[in-house]
């Protein structure tokens, strides 16, 4: 699939009223929501907007006269599918108030806003803004928590949100091949810059990388005896792509589908070793530690213990005479 432009507009020659009235109507459609326009400009209104899409990801650039609006709980609450939208601006500014906070932006500011809450805007001077607009099931559980943690303007200082406001900037004005490929890079990087903004007193003792791994590991661990646990599964539920998965592991020795199969068979040998599991045959142990296929049970129960699982219950039997 390849990124495509869906939209270009300008106001051109429509006039004051009715260009003001066709903007709201092609912004609301680029960003998929309802919000309430404010008291309509009066004399000329100018007004531009470029929409593309890349995989799940809707990239907007708008160009506007000052104007306002607002968005009610009402309207949060009829969201079918909340989203999550990533701010640059280029030129202007705007007030912004969200979450019972009110900002006001400018010229290099990022903010993020998301559409389960109220919002009111105000634009005081022509405002030229990029926004990234993604569903938030795909950002990741640690994303996510980190914007409610956080002010949604982020700090100017922080390298991680001068690294967004390149990446908004940079999406924006690229197309891309392989829209599949790289809406997954932008969310990895997304992900990456969201919690590297958080505030370093909320990082606590671990880093920010140690704290997914430890939150992804022990999903692992209470899974292991689901057989349908996979890569896949797991970058599905966290909100992450397979390749970011990957990443957070490569330190290991072993791959994250290799990590789940030794759990796996320690878990096996464990049970096979413990009077406890005597009762049990040997196929319904395998089973109940996630192994659908007792061939290939035994095969890698042979080659990580060198001996078989037959064995391993033999042994510990006599040494437990």
């Amino acid at each position: 699939m390849n990124c495509f432009v869906r939209e270009s507009w300008e106001s051109g020659g429509i006039r004051g009223e009715d260009a003001y009235e066709a903007w709201v109507d092609k912004l609301m459609s680029a960003q998929g929501s309802d919000w309430c326009p404010g008291k309509t400009p009066s004399g000329p209104f100018s007004a531009s907007l470029r929409h593309k899409v890349i995989g799940n990801i809707n990239v907007i650039e708008s160009r506007c006269d000052p104007c306002s609006g607002y968005r009610t709980e009402r309207h949060a609450d009829n969201i079918e599918e909340p989203s999550v939208i990533l701010l640059s601006y280029l030129e202007g500014g705007e007030h912004i108030e969200f979450g019972g906070e009110r900002y006001t932006v400018a010229a290099g500011d990022t903010f993020v806003w998301d559409s389960s809450k109220a919002t009111q805007f105000e634009v005081y001077e022509p405002l030229h803004k990029v926004a990234l607009a993604m569903p938030s099931r795909l950002l990741s559980h640690n994303a996510l928590s980190a914007l409610n943690q956080m002010p949604r303007k982020f700090d100017p200082s922080s390298g991680s949100r001068f690294l967004l406001n390149n990446l908004i900037r940079a999406v924006a004005d690229r197309d891309f091949d392989d829209a599949e490929v790289e809406s997954e890079t932008i969310l990895d990087a997304v992900n990456a810059f969201v919690l590297g903004a958080l505030p370093a007193d909320l990082h606590h003792d671990k880093s920010l990388r140690e704290r997914q791994r430890c939150e992804i590991m022990r999903y692992i661990d209470q899974h292991l005896p689901d057989p349908t646990l996979s890569v896949s599964q797991i970058a599905s539920v966290h909100r992450i792509s397979k390749r970011y998965l990957h990443w957070l592991f490569r330190d290991e020795s072993v791959t994250v589908n290799e990590l789940i199969i030794l759990k796996r068979l320690a878990g096996c040998q464990r049970d096979l070793s413990s009077p406890v599991g005597g009762h049990l045959q040997i196929g319904q142990i395998a089973y109940a530690w996630g192994f659908a296929n007792i061939s290939h049970f035994s095969k890698r129960y042979r080659a990580q213990y060198q001996e078989s699982p037959t064995e391993t219950r033999q042994r510990a039997a006599e040494e437990m005479v």
